[in-house]
């Protein structure tokens, strides 16, 4: 299986970003908030994140899903307050 490629200091910000704009949306939802608004701050977060430069690297090789999967572990357990 292949490894993730390192991760960059600059993905984590935008992959907690998007992380935390996807949970946000979940709880405008449920609380019935403006989630139009919220759904504008999500797309706006992920379109950063995609646009970062290391999905390409990690397409060409072979590593996207573990790069992704590194990635969220990681925008997660620092949303969460544990170490990445």
């Amino acid at each position: 299986m292949p490894k993730p490629l390192p991760l960059p200091d600059d993905l984590l910000p935008l992959h907690a970003a998007a992380l935390e704009a996807d949970r946000a949306m979940t709880t405008t939802r449920e609380a019935g908030g403006d989630v139009d608004a919220a759904r504008d701050r999500y797309v706006t977060a992920a379109l950063a994140l995609r646009a970062h430069p290391i999905w390409e690297e990690a397409r060409a090789g072979a590593c996207y899903a573990q790069t992704w999967q590194a990635s969220l572990d990681a925008a997660k357990a620092s949303l969460d307050g544990e170490a990445a």
